[in-house]
């Protein structure tokens, strides 16, 4: 059983750009019960995150809201997705494309990962940040389905950070 831990992650004013730019990863990352990290205003957050499944998180909505808010300031490239869309798997990759901006639908799992692997390309952007909102209703309509995509942004993440020609921040977060 996977066992979920709180943390509080003191959040502390950034001086530098490359700071503001590793801020989010060392939130999405924090290895130990005390995470400290730099984002562009001053505020505690006490956030709930998986251990067990690196860039993939649960949060609540209020910290999701503020986690967005200080991505973007970091230059993060910020997506939400609404659960409430993603309750089959064709729903779930079409709505998927469509607010990520992608050229087509996905087919399957293989194509989700490729196209996760172009987001830097298709939005000029290697710092991407996926919340999914409303992501207990994908669970409630099909367990294996959330299972699945958790799998697959979890592969993905994974992924991006051993990317050694073109590294890639890739998070995902989701929110009950």
């Amino acid at each position: 059983m996977k066992h979920l831990i709180s943390i509080v992650i003191a959040i502390f004013a950034a001086g530098t750009a490359y700071a503001q730019s590793a801020a989010l990863d060392t939130l999405m990352i924090a290895a130990g019960p005390v995470a400290a990290i730099e984002v562009p205003s001053a505020r505690a957050v006490r956030v709930p995150l998986k251990t067990s499944e690196p860039g993939v998180y649960d949060f609540s909505a209020a910290d999701a809201s503020r986690l967005a808010a200080d991505a973007r300031a970091m230059g993060y490239a910020v997506f939400e997705l609404d659960g409430s869309k993603m309750t089959s798997k064709p729903a779930l990759m079409a709505h998927t494309a469509k607010v990520l901006g992608l050229p087509k639908t996905m087919a399957n799992w293989d194509a989700f990962i490729d196209y996760m692997s172009d987001m830097p390309q298709i939005h000029a952007n290697d710092k991407i940040l996926i919340i999914i909102r409303n992501a207990s209703q994908i669970r409630l309509a099909d367990p294996k389905l959330y299972a699945d995509l958790r799998d697959a942004a979890a592969f993905c993440s994974q992924r991006a950070r051993e990317w050694k020609d073109y590294p890639l921040s890739l998070k995902f977060v989701f929110v009950p």
